[in-house]
């Protein structure tokens, strides 16, 4: 995460979604971005009502992010395996591919 250029791509007042495990609050911190991480039960066996909520937030969220997802692997370069030269440019062209979803219909309601 130090080493993408994420963080050079990030607004105050952003935010990220984590997944559970990436412990990445003190990278984001000076920038003034949110990280979105699921709570971790740890030691506890079950969640606190807050914890639970703000979990439900994410997850409804994280559908959206999904979804993205599939409608990339719609198109067809991503369907197969990359060739030598495909694979040199693997970061290109899968920024493309998702650009191209933002063609598409409303991914995520703005109201979500």
């Amino acid at each position: 995460m130090e080493r993408s250029s994420l963080i050079n791509k990030l607004d105050p007042g952003d935010s990220v979604m984590t997944d559970k495990g990436f412990q990445v609050q003190d990278i984001f911190a000076p920038m003034d971005v949110t990280v979105n991480t699921p709570t971790f039960l740890r030691k506890r066996n079950q969640f606190t009502s807050k914890s639970r909520k703000r979990d439900g937030k994410i997850a409804s969220k994280r559908v959206h992010v999904e979804r993205l997802i599939g409608l990339a692997k719609t198109y067809k370069i991503l369907a197969t395996p990359l060739n030598n030269i495909e694979t040199a440019l693997g970061t290109q062209i899968m920024f493309c591919c998702f650009m191209l979803c933002n063609f598409r219909r409303r991914i995520m309601p703005k109201t979500a």
